[in-house]
């Protein structure tokens, strides 16, 4: 598949990402990460871009985890019917 160039905006800042992802795709994940940032940025008075950075990946990667392991669990029961 062909990369394309894909400009998006998270945190007030623009960034032009080279990917194979649908354009679509990429702007929901750009919506997402810009939503968790704001969100945390508000909630936890974080003024510091890296250090907001680094608090939305741990928050998405939780959430990512929580839901890896709800995915294995019903697998799990799936293929014991």
């Amino acid at each position: 598949m062909e990369k394309t160039a894909v400009s998006v905006k998270i945190y007030n800042e623009t960034y032009m990402l080279r990917t194979e992802a649908s354009q679509g795709d990429v702007m929901a994940v750009a919506e997402l990460v810009d939503r968790k940032m704001q969100q945390l940025a508000e909630q936890k008075q974080i003024t510091d871009t890296g250090r907001l950075a680094v608090w939305t990946a741990l928050d998405l990667a939780g959430e990512l985890y929580r839901l890896r392991k709800d995915y294995d669990r019903l697998l799990a029961v799936a293929k014991e019917r």
